[in-house]
């Protein structure tokens, strides 16, 4: 699952608490070096981490926290809930403000905007800066592995590694401030290095961030594998089946074409892999990096279309910033879509993957469209239901992918082949980097400029869900469209058993697959499972661990219901069945 780990806004529902703070923390209070302002007058933030071995076993499973702020004085926030992932706001000790250097006294409010998502807010009374806030985490190494984003703070045998949403109190403005982020290994071993999305080691951004940028930077510090090369660098925590430091110089090529592709490069860029037993092959895009999950069986393949799109976020965002902003996953099929339409597109240009590779990857994505019973929703509710439901949850990816094939395939047909998508992406990120809104409203301008009334009505009928065909030669001319049988994905069951804190199974289906292993309403589902990418492979088998009767037992299942005939796309040269209309 592939999303954007910033803070959610507003929200008015929630309980205050006035304390006032001033146990100890795990750093001494001590003043920090004099950076109020830098040079050009933009505000500035100072973060320092010092990771643990509490134990002596090995495993960091404290961190400590120290951020200096030179210009807030009054509200910070973290958040509680990201995205449905529990952050480390729970397990925060000796928690302490000094505002101006004197103790402060704090109002907390705890704030909850969704069903998804939570946030704690401080409000320092007298609103003096600069403020200096420190505090000691607590990381549980035996916390169970989730299928959810990896914004967790986790740790083992490999080091510790999460991103800042799920443990950082910052700024609750949106002000630009430089930020430096150093590291306090002294009681760590001689080979532990502390990494962030900022750089390694001791590290300054190279440009002013806003506290949402901040919330999608990612920490990691251990001893990880590590690539480095012209301000790309990659950290692995955790073994491959294959050589992950050569994965991360293929990475590191397609970065560079997509710098010349997108005429812009961040000035650094990082990745950072971790082990998850339960849902490898998950990304998340952040602030100029990215974050993976991976384990010791995932092919090199996979993990490259992976990598491939999660990289295109640091160019192709959300309309807006990110999908976590107001009505943000409503504009998810803008920066998912038009990341999953160029994962396969830009490698293959660049001639790191080949045609085989490309085809692959974009049936894989039409099958999941085309055999989705939900795939008429809305847009507009896309947002109620992306975390209930899996159907609804990859509609933005699938749908805007072929969507903007349609649309390149339309541009290029109606200018001769002088022009295509590539165009108005350019043009809309210029926007944004110039400082103007890159919003729907830009791309409607720009779309009628190129479609005319016929193109803003098809994006329009998109939105409302209209089934997307690109034209049979969307993909090149070498490549046909065809139609073939394949089933559709059905759990069985109904699908908000699974995001329930009970997970009793109801609405079983008679005669699905489910009911014919032997699931029945009433059992108590006890494992967790991903089920994004298993709806893309017909062949996925699904695995149950199941309570009833006060006994456990496995029940093994493939989830796939009726057959549909879906759109897929061959090469020439290889057959395959009658071509579709």
């Amino acid at each position: 699952m592939i999303a954007y780990p910033m803070l959610g806004g507003g929200g008015s529902n929630g309980q205050m608490r006035s304390i006032f703070l001033f146990c100890a923390s795990v750093f001494a209070l001590s003043p920090l070096s004099a950076f109020a302002q830098s040079q050009d007058g933009r505000p500035e933030l100072r973060l320092e981490l010092a990771p643990r071995d509490g134990n002596a076993d090995g495993i960091i499973d404290r961190l400590g926290v120290r951020i200096f702020v030179a210009d807030a004085a009054g509200g910070f926030r973290l958040a509680t809930m990201a995205n449905n992932v529990d952050t480390s706001a729970s397990r925060i000790s000796d928690l302490r403000f000094l505002a101006d250097g004197a103790e402060a006294v704090v109002q907390v409010t705890d704030v909850t905007e969704d069903p998804s998502n939570a946030t704690r807010r401080w409000r320092v009374e007298g609103a003096k800066a600069p403020v200096t806030i420190s505090y000691d985490l607590t990381i549980d190494p035996d916390r169970e592995p989730l299928a959810l984003p990896q914004y967790e703070l986790r740790t083992g045998a490999a080091g510790m590694s999460g991103a800042a949403i799920a443990f950082l109190i910052l700024p609750d403005d949106q002000k630009a401030r430089e930020v430096e982020v150093s590291w306090n290994l002294d009681d760590m071993p001689a080979e532990t290095v502390g990494i962030s999305s900022i750089g390694i080691g001791r590290a300054r951004s190279h440009r002013a961030l806003r506290s949402s940028e901040i919330a999608s930077t990612y920490y990691m510090a251990g001893a990880p594998k590590l690539f480095r090369s012209d301000g790309f660098f990659g950290a692995l925590q955790g073994d491959l089946a294959f050589d992950g430091l050569d994965l991360m110089q293929w990475a590191k090529q397609l970065h560079s074409y997509y710098a010349d592709f997108f005429q812009y490069k961040p000035e650094i860029f990082g990745v950072f892999g971790r082990t998850n037993a339960l849902n490898p092959g998950s990304g998340i895009g952040l602030t100029d990096s990215f974050a993976f999950t991976f384990n010791d069986t995932i092919s090199r393949e996979g993990l490259q279309g992976l990598l491939a799109h999660e990289m295109l976020h640091a160019w192709v965002r959300s309309l807006g910033d990110t999908m976590d902003s107001a009505n943000g996953l409503g504009s998810s099929w803008f920066g998912e879509g038009l990341a999953v339409h160029y994962q396969r597109l830009l490698p293959r240009r660049a001639g790191l993957i080949d045609d085989a590779a490309f085809l692959r990857d974009l049936n894989e994505t039409a099958a999941r469209y085309y055999t989705n019973k939900l795939i008429g929703t809305p847009n507009d509710e896309i947002a109620a239901g992306f975390w209930r439901d899996t159907r609804i949850r990859v509609l933005p990816y699938d749908r805007g992918s072929l969507y903007f094939a349609k649309v390149d395939a339309d541009i290029r047909a109606i200018s001769g082949g002088t022009r295509s998508l590539d165009d108005l992406v350019r043009r809309m990120l210029a926007e944004r980097r110039a400082g103007r809104a890159m919003d729907l409203a830009l791309w409607e301008r720009l779309l009628l400029a190129e479609l005319g009334d016929e193109g803003l009505n098809e994006f329009r009928e998109m939105l409302g869900g209209k089934t997307i065909v690109p034209p049979p030669d969307a993909f090149g001319s070498e490549f046909a469209r065809v139609r073939r049988p394949l089933k559709r994905f059905d759990l069985g069951f109904d699908p908000e058993v699974l995001v329930s804190e009970s997970r009793i199974v109801r609405g079983l289906k008679p005669g699905s697959n489910a009911a014919k292993a032997g699931l029945r309403n009433g059992d108590v589902i006890l494992n967790r499972f991903p089920q994004d990418s298993m709806q893309a492979d017909q062949q996925a088998v699904l695995k149950l661990n199941v309570l009833r009767d006060g006994r456990s037992q496995e029940l093994t299942y493939l989830p796939r219901g009726e057959v549909v005939y879906a759109y897929q796309w061959i090469d020439m040269g290889s057959g395959g069945g009658p071509r579709g209309q």
